[in-house]
């Protein structure tokens, strides 16, 4: 085995997790970070008993015993860019002189769009979101903020009811990915069921969560998901899961189609990285053509129509 440092594997696992604690990184990205180390761990294991830090070979073979095990590409990507953070650190704190993933080639995943919802969809979607009851009024309220501002699945749950500004029509997001702060915008629709809601809500704390049960708790992701799984049948899709990522996906696709711009975007989406971003603007295709025709800079200076 080429051997880059005498400090051993399981010694820089606990410097690299030292470091990602004090990162505040989220524990989600914690658990991928780990699960794909300590398995990269087992397989060094059955080379020695006391594994050190591997070299570009046992890497290249990691890899190999992945693609053995059946697994998809894009599952074996995420785990490999797991590897390479881990690695990425060591060389940077100097614990190697490298990183031993410079030269480890990773099966590509092949180019794939998300699913979204058509305009037709979403609007059935918010359709059975009906505010007849309690519950009915949240649900809407919460089915809105989810399509019109593109707020992740663990933003929506970990609001409070001191994030929502009414007057300013905008919903702080405190603990965003890698707990940045933001700022999201309602459009009037979602203003309207959102103070709907807030009215409903009534006597409950108002430091409490924004969505909540009936007893004031504050609502988990499962009970997220099941309430849009509620929603999606009785609008009558079929072959299609709702998720909050999905609508996600639905609300930064139809902000490009209806005009708005990629880096605004990205703002609002709260990515570090504008190429994450643009996936929506080659998704939105046709809708792009039909807002340049209504933007256009010489049209405009010259005056055609």
């Amino acid at each position: 085995m080429t051997v880059f440092s005498e400090l051993c594997f399981d010694d820089a696992r606990q410097v690299f997790h030292l470091y990602c604690r004090s990162k505040g990184l989220a524990e989600r990205t914690l658990q991928t970070y780990f699960s794909s180390i300590d398995e990269l761990r087992a397989f060094l294991a059955e080379l020695e008993s006391v594994p050190r830090l591997p070299g570009a070979n046992e890497l290249r073979g990691f890899v190999t015993h992945l693609l053995d095990q059946g697994l998809a590409r894009t599952t074996i990507s995420i785990r490999m860019r797991a590897i390479r953070s881990f690695c990425n650190f060591l060389a940077r704190e100097g614990i190697v002189p490298s990183s031993p993933m410079a030269g480890v080639a990773v099966p590509k995943v092949p180019s794939r769009y998300p699913e979204v919802l058509t305009g037709a969809q979403a609007k059935k979607l918010v359709s059975v979101a009906t505010a007849r009851t309690w519950a009915g009024v949240r649900n809407r309220a919460m089915v809105l903020t989810l399509l019109d501002t593109g707020v992740r699945l663990g933003e929506l749950i970990r609001l409070d009811l001191v994030d929502v500004q009414l007057r300013e029509l905008t919903i702080r997001i405190r603990r965003g990915k890698g707990d940045k702060e933001r700022h999201v915008f309602m459009g009037r629709s979602l203003f309207r069921a959102m103070r709907t809601w807030i009215e409903a809500r009534g006597a409950f704390s108002q430091n409490g969560p924004l969505f909540m049960t009936r007893r004031g708790e504050r609502l988990d992701r499962r009970n997220v998901q099941r309430i849009l799984e509620r929603l999606a049948a009785r609008a009558g899709f079929e072959g299609t899961r709702v998720s909050p990522h999905l609508l996600r996906h639905t609300f930064a696709t139809h902000y490009i189609m209806n005009g708005g711009d990629p880096f605004s975007l990205q703002r609002i989406l709260g990515h570090s990285d504008i190429k994450t971003t643009m996936i929506y603007v080659n998704l939105a295709g046709v809708g792009l053509k039909e807002a340049h025709a209504k933007a256009s800079p010489v049209d405009r200076l010259l005056g055609r129509s």
